[in-house]
């Protein structure tokens, strides 16, 4: 670096009363973080010599970064009409771009949605100024001709009107699993209703989930009772309450931005028993490193009695015992620039517990690679290979009083290959997938009755000689996968999807059907793939 630096300084001489050079200087600083060079070589900027409406532009985006919001807008307020009455060029499109993002970044979305319309015209994307929101989001399509900056402005205009539409989702989830009536013959409907909104630099949403859950009728002997491995029924055989069902519904609110997510709600009202849950979460980059750390309350809601809890028999205990959460955190990373590889992978560990449920533990590792076979605007094929390890301290799978209901082995190993394919047209929108996966999973033997408090003390002697067996088993297993959505005018969307699995870990399958209302109208690219409302339960 000594013998370079005798070269270096000659350089910056003789290009001192380069106004380029010196922007460029400025640029150099703040990208390096060294605000108050960068603050010293702007001002030291001649005015006279600033005459381009781009070199202005820079010296705006200089002023915003280094935190004078209003000197920016000064020069962008001077710059705009002036780019505006020009004729379509590179130059006068880059401004009014810019323009209208920092209109966005200042808390002015109409404004900056109409300063785009002018881009458009700036860019070249239409002759004409777009004179309604049809027309206007008709033109935020993808284009694979289009340069960087067309798509730059197409794409930043779609985001910020999106942004601030006002949406209302209405969905219903049929779901369920096979097993034994009275605690794990899972049927299940939700109907969810949300309403998105523009707050702040992001978006609020309300949401309320109505649940009914049915988990099927046990089947009784001759004189009337059972004595399933449910509630105390192995102690003393059961009577009465041989239909086990329930209905709740919950609230939540929420908002979330490019960085920030956080929800509050509750598990459904109505459900023995209901909690107060939700999540906070933050994403951001480390250069082409994608990463989001979460702290998270969610309920477990793969049975009845890990959701919303179930009462033993009044003919014995009549105790209520179950909902299950999560309490825990995770971090989360990706990689892709929108090449052909990606990979993903996620770590979480979470502290659960129940009315009535003997604590537990969980750590969860998860990771995916894939290759995109075909990469294109408006269609994409992926195939891939995916790991899941799982950790849970104590299994507590079964449904007798103490236990939780979930799924919950000691040691679970899985490798899936997906495969999937995603395309849009005009009005139209399809995501069809499918995997095939091999697991192991071990579990140890447990106490059928974990919490001897619960158990009555003429019965504790018994129930301490009960026990659910442990084991390993493995094997190979699928999911199907197919999600569409239809725009039937600008206004109006309707989707639906199904999802089927046959997997070791038990998880429920799906079908939905959807629409969705937008305020404002959409007439640019549909989503790829389509978002469908999840369950509140599920997030």
């Amino acid at each position: 670096m000594r013998r370079l630096a005798p070269l270096m300084t000659p350089f910056w001489r003789v290009n001192r009363g380069n106004v380029d050079a010196m922007l460029g200087r400025v640029e150099i600083d703040i990208a390096q973080g060294d605000n108050a060079a960068a603050r010293a070589q702007l001002a030291a900027l001649p005015a006279s010599q600033i005459t381009s409406i781009n070199m202005q532009r820079r010296v705006a985006l200089a002023q915003l970064q280094l935190g004078d919001i209003t000197a920016a807008a000064r020069t962008f307020n001077r710059i705009a009409p002036q780019a505006k009455a020009q004729p379509p060029s590179m130059e006068s499109a880059m401004v009014l771009r810019d323009a209208a993002g920092f209109q966005a970044q200042t808390g002015e979305p109409q404004r900056a949605l109409e300063t785009y319309k002018d881009a458009m015209v700036a860019a070249a994307i239409t002759p004409v100024r777009p004179q309604n929101n049809d027309t206007f989001t008709r033109l935020t399509r993808n284009d694979e001709k289009d340069d960087w900056l067309k798509r730059g402005v197409r794409s930043d205009a779609a985001e910020l009107y999106r942004q601030q539409d006002l949406n209302v989702t209405l969905a219903h989830d049929y779901w369920g699993s096979s097993g034994t009536g009275g605690y794990s013959d899972l049927k299940a409907h939700t109907t969810m209703l949300q309403v998105d909104a523009p707050w702040s630099d992001g978006r609020a949403f309300f949401r309320t989930d109505m649940v009914n859950m049915d988990v099927g009728r046990f089947s009784t002997d001759a004189d009337g009772k059972y004595d399933n491995n449910w509630g105390t029924c192995t102690l003393e055989k059961c009577s009465g309450h041989r239909s086990q069902a329930d209905t709740g519904a919950s609230v939540a609110v929420g908002w979330q931005n490019e960085t920030w997510r956080w929800d509050i709600g509750t598990t459904p009202m109505g459900f023995n028993v209901v909690d107060v849950v939700g999540g906070v979460s933050y994403s951001d980059d480390i250069g082409p490193l994608g990463y989001t750390l979460n702290a998270h309350r969610r309920p477990i809601s793969s049975s009845l009695l890990a959701f919303g809890g179930q009462k033993d028999a009044s003919s014995n205990t009549g105790t209520k015992w179950g909902g299950v959460r999560a309490n825990g955190g995770g971090v989360s990373l990706s990689y892709d620039k929108g090449e052909a590889n990606g990979v993903w992978a996620s770590l979480s560990g979470d502290q659960l517990s129940g009315k009535n449920v003997e604590d537990n533990w969980r750590v969860r590792w998860m990771t995916g690679y894939y290759y995109k076979v075909i990469n294109e605007n408006n269609r994409r094929v992926t195939v891939g290979l995916n790991n899941m390890i799982w950790h849970y301290d104590k299994d507590l799978s079964g449904y007798s009083l103490g236990q939780g209901g979930y799924y919950s082995p000691q040691e679970y190993l899985s490798f899936a290959v997906p495969v999937m394919w995603r395309q849009r047209t005009e009005n139209w929108s399809w995501e069809l997938g499918g995997s095939v996966s091999w697991s192991h999973s071990r579990t140890r033997t447990m106490p059928r009755y974990p919490l001897m408090n619960l158990i009555p003390a003429d019965y504790q002697e018994d129930a301490r000689d009960q026990t659910n067996g442990g084991g390993s088993s493995q094997g190979f297993g699928y999911t199907a996968r197919a999600l569409i959505e239809r725009r039937v005018t600008a206004n109006w969307f309707i989707g639906t999807a199904v999802d089927i699995q046959q997997a070791k870990d038990y998880t429920p399958s799906h079908l939905l059907l959807y629409v969705r209302y937008s305020a404002a109208g959409w007439q640019g690219d549909m989503d790829l793939p389509p978002q469908p409302l999840v369950p509140y339960a599920d997030w």
